[in-house]
């Protein structure tokens, strides 16, 4: 063997390496790439189950307040017919008693003015 095949062979062995090396990379490449993908996929995930939740929490909060709301309205009404009602039950006492006070003082008065004809008289 002379000099330029040992030159060739060792140049084909650089390029040998260099082929090899460049596979390495570009296999480390693939993995990482893999694992981004792997790391994406996963966060992506996570992300979407979180607004899934979130979404479902924002549809119980409002069905909640949407009954709350329903029992409140309810609960105004009922206190609105109980006002009407006790108002008209104290209406009705008020006349009750203001006709009774003037029965008496109707009373009252005739009595007087029979007392004021007696002593005239």
């Amino acid at each position: 063997m002379n000099e330029s095949h040992i030159v060739e062979i060792l140049d084909l062995e650089r390029q040998k390496l260099a082929i090899q090396h460049a596979a390495t990379e570009v296999r480390m490449d693939d993995k990482i790439k893999a694992s981004e993908r792997r790391i994406i996929d996963a966060v992506t995930g996570a992300i979407t189950n979180a607004v899934v939740e979130l979404k479902g929490d924002i549809i119980d909060v409002r069905n909640e307040l949407s009954s709350t709301r329903t029992e409140l309205k309810d609960d105004i009404a009922e206190l609105r017919t109980e006002l009407k009602s006790d108002i008209a039950e104290v209406r009705t006492e008020l006349k009750s008693d203001i006709a009774e006070v003037r029965t008496e003082l109707k009373s009252d008065i005739a009595r007087l003015e029979r007392k004021l004809d007696s002593h005239v008289h």
